[in-house]
């Protein structure tokens, strides 16, 4: 019983040996794998090639499937302030060192560097901002340790991310423009070069925030006082100084020019109304104009223009539109009239247009002539006047004079002849002109009403035509291209 007893044992103890050697061959492949990554964990670059190397090649490979995630959860710790700079600076290049992994090395690195020199020039920033001596002399070091590990154009770099960061948070009115122009002195503080030369682009760009930030709080006052027209005169060019990145002041300034132009609108449409109704023509007009210029078909004019023209004002703005339609109607009309179509309208085709009311009811005359024909002496026009309800064309009109009354002193209404003294005098008697007296001198011969009389009852003749004149001729009066002829007519 005693040797079974002692069989028994020895077998098991076997047993237990060849278990624990198994166990321990075992054990020791995985062992070798956490030792590789300890070796990491620790920063122990000095042995991680070696322990490496001692891996066998189906490990290597399950080691490099697993370094990503590894790398990236260092990178965590270090983001959770698990680890500290330092730390992690050594794990990185315990990686670093199997030479096949520069690819994650460089991208872990740069991305740990730029957090530790943004945490640090941050913290330089804030120890500035709250005068913190301690804090700042901390900061510097943060900065120097890092830098150790940094080429010159590396450094330059991230900080100039860093000043796009920091002024991205400006422009998102973050933080203000005292504690950007802190944040740009403490990198210019640090760089002689890229990043140095940054920081002045920077300070000029927030000169240029800062600048149509003021015209914005301008254009607040401005709605106020109800400056419509200057704010919508100065939008487009205020608008187009924004930095593409300030979607905060692109949305304030949008908002700003809703509000501006569809306020501006119900204010002018009530300005117009009183001015419409207190009969002031010449200020709607002027207002029509400025509306107009700035609402273009936004802004319905129809109804107020229809309201402030009389009759006759939309009769002759109906002229305007079609004259050369309604002169050639006209013109068929007469021989007279069919002469001048084909002889000489393409000399007096009309570019000007003048209202005159000749005999003062309220009603004016309308004169169309070709301004380039026209002379210090005389203008030759085609004459409309309003009657009954419609126009009437009075005809083509050699003016030399308006008058004090109710005439027009003229040439004779042909063609072809220079003669050295010639006047026709033509009473307007509000739907026809007739002549009323002609004169005209011809070498020695003196006509008056085509009958030939003395130089003494000629130069009589030829008085009583000229007292009548008030030395007003179209040429030196205020008339217009007759494309502004809406505006003419309506302000008269």
């Amino acid at each position: 019983m005693r040797k079974t007893w002692k069989i028994t044992t020895l077998v098991c103890f076997i047993m237990t040996l060849i278990i624990l050697a198994v166990g321990a061959v075992f054990l020791y492949s995985d062992y070798k794998l956490f030792r590789f990554f300890w070796s990491i964990d620790k920063g122990n670059w000095s042995v991680t090639k070696e322990y490496y190397d001692d891996l066998t090649p189906s490990q290597q490979e399950t080691a490099m499937l697993h370094m990503e995630g590894y790398a990236q959860e260092l990178c965590r710790e270090y983001a959770k302030g698990e680890r500290s700079y330092q730390e992690i600076s050594a794990s990185l290049d315990a990686i670093n060192s199997l030479g096949t992994t520069s690819d994650l090395y460089n991208r872990r690195i740069t991305e740990i560097n730029y957090n530790e020199l943004k945490g640090a020039v941050e913290d330089l920033f804030k120890a500035n901002t709250n005068f913190d001596t301690d804090g700042a002399v901390k900061a510097k070091t943060r900065v120097e340790d890092v830098q150790k590990r940094m080429d010159t154009a590396t450094k330059e770099q991230l900080l100039k991310q860093m000043l796009n960061d920091k002024y991205q948070e400006y422009l998102d009115c973050k933080i203000d423009r005292t504690k950007m122009d802190a944040f740009i002195s403490v990198v210019a503080n640090m760089s002689y070069y890229d990043a140095h030369s940054y920081s002045l682009i920077i300070a000029s760009n927030v000169a240029c925030v800062e600048k149509y930030r003021e015209v914005y709080n301008q254009y607040q006052a401005m709605l106020t006082e109800q400056k419509y027209f200057d704010i919508l005169d100065t939008y487009d060019k205020a608008y187009s100084a924004i930095d593409p990145a300030d979607t905060v002041y692109q949305g304030k300034f949008q908002e700003l020019h809703q509000t501006a132009f569809y306020d501006g609108m119900d204010y002018y449409q009530g300005k117009l109304d009183n001015l419409i109704a207190a009969s002031d023509g010449e200020a709607a007009v002027a207002l029509m104009k400025e509306i107009e210029a700035r609402y273009g078909s936004a802004f319905d004019l129809d109804g107020p223009k229809s309201e402030l023209a009389a009759d006759w004002q939309k009769t002759y703005i109906q002229i305007a539109m079609n004259y050369e339609a309604i002169l050639q109607t006209e013109f068929s009309k007469s021989d007279d009239g069919i002469y001048i179509f084909e002889n000489e309208y393409q000399r007096l085709r009309p570019d000007s247009m003048l209202l005159y009311d000749i005999d003062k009811n309220g009603v004016a005359e309308l004169f169309l002539f070709n301004s380039e024909e026209a002379t210090d002496e005389n203008t030759e026009c085609f004459m409309f006047t309003y009657a009954g309800d419609n126009y009437v064309y009075l005809g083509y009109v050699n003016i030399l004079s308006f008058c004090t009354d109710s005439n027009i002193i003229a040439l004779p209404g042909e063609f072809g002849r220079d003669f050295a003294e010639e006047h026709v005098l033509l009473h307007f008697t509000g739907s026809s002109l007739e002549q009323k007296r002609y004169t005209k001198k011809d070498g020695e011969t003196y006509m008056v009403d085509n009958a030939e009389v003395t130089d003494a009852e000629f130069l009589t003749a030829q008085t009583s035509i000229v007292d009548h004149a008030n030395n007003q001729r179209p040429t030196i009066m205020n008339y217009v291209d007759i494309s502004d002829y809406e505006s003419y007519i309506l302000a008269y």
